[in-house]
């Protein structure tokens, strides 16, 4: 699978994130693509349900769906495994969806980066993964 930049393979490998590239028939001739990256350190206030009590939630599986066009046209939206909580065992704002995707359930988290956020030729998965971990400390 190719759909990714160099670019981006490049700073994933710098920076020695695991990943993998996903790819799932959607109907005759169509596919979606994303990528995967597992065990993706949180930063901030973040928990999980685990025996029905709260826990402090270290990483997460992360999934970023990468669209038809990319890196020209934005990353956009993101999702998580496990479901993820604030302290207060409410779910972040616009974090509440759940969507089926590659065999998994993910918590799906509607962000949206305006025209103007995304760069084209300057930003690529670098940038976003800085945005996806500033969403994550505000949550």
């Amino acid at each position: 699978m190719t759909f990714l930049p160099e670019d981006d393979r490049t700073y994933l490998a710098e920076k020695e994130i695991a990943y993998q590239l996903l790819s799932e028939a959607t109907g005759p001739g169509s596919t979606r693509n994303a990528i995967l990256l597992p065990e993706f350190p949180l930063a901030g206030n973040l928990y999980a349900l685990s025996d029905g009590k709260l826990v402090q939630a270290a990483s997460c599986d992360l999934l970023i769906m990468v669209p038809s066009g990319y890196a020209t046209t934005k990353l956009d939206s993101f999702y998580t495994i496990p479901r993820l909580r604030r302290a207060d065992g409410t779910e972040p704002n616009t974090a509440n969806g759940e969507q089926e995707l590659f065999a998994r359930k993910w918590q799906f988290w509607s962000r949206h980066l305006d025209d103007q956020d995304w760069r084209d030729g300057i930003d690529g998965l670098n940038t976003y993964l800085e945005y996806v971990r500033r969403e994550f400390k505000v949550a």
